[in-house]
């Protein structure tokens, strides 16, 4: 059980890394936006990071990247093993982005963890299940070898986690 959630925390701090990638491709080189994505995740101090990223939430409220701070905020919360702030940072990724299988991951984990909102737990883990598979429809699934691996064990790691929520819920 003890692996499962290792394996599952890997994957989502996996896709913090994937998805701040895909972020730098969707904002203007050299914009405001631009300036502070980049120095709230080059910034090394994980205190001076959350900062940044707060800042950053509450600069651009309608960014496209919002998705991506919100990855990074869980991730960097997650360093501190603040498990409240995960969530709460992680159910606004939801609300901005419902398709957000990181976030989803991550709360409905943190709720099973805390054996709180059961029937939460299992619809996000659930949810999550479903965006992935999903996202094996997709064109880039067939033309990117290691998207096409990331996807397949962050699925694996996803039905361990709704596994494992079915399980301990009454």
């Amino acid at each position: 059980m003890k692996t499962r959630v290792i394996l599952t925390l890997c994957v989502v701090f996996f896709l913090g890394v994937v998805s701040n990638a895909n972020a730098q491709v969707t904002l203007v080189a050299g914009s405001p936006e631009d300036k502070a994505f980049t120095a709230a995740m080059a910034e090394t101090n994980l205190d001076a990071k959350i900062k940044l990223l707060e800042a950053f939430e509450k600069q651009f409220p309608n960014s496209k990247v919002l998705p991506d701070i919100f990855n990074e905020l869980m991730g960097a919360h997650r360093q501190k093993n603040d498990n409240t702030k995960i969530t709460e940072v992680g159910e606004r990724a939801i609300k901005v982005d419902p398709e957000n299988f990181m976030a989803l991951m991550a709360v409905s984990r943190n709720f099973a963890m805390a054996k709180s909102n059961l029937e939460r737990a299992v619809t996000y883990a659930q949810k999550a299940v479903d965006v992935l598979v999903k996202k094996k429809t997709e064109p880039r699934y067939n033309e990117d070898a290691a998207w096409k691996q990331y996807i397949d064990s962050t699925e694996t790691s996803a039905k361990a986690n709704l596994t494992y929520v079915r399980s301990i819920r009454p």
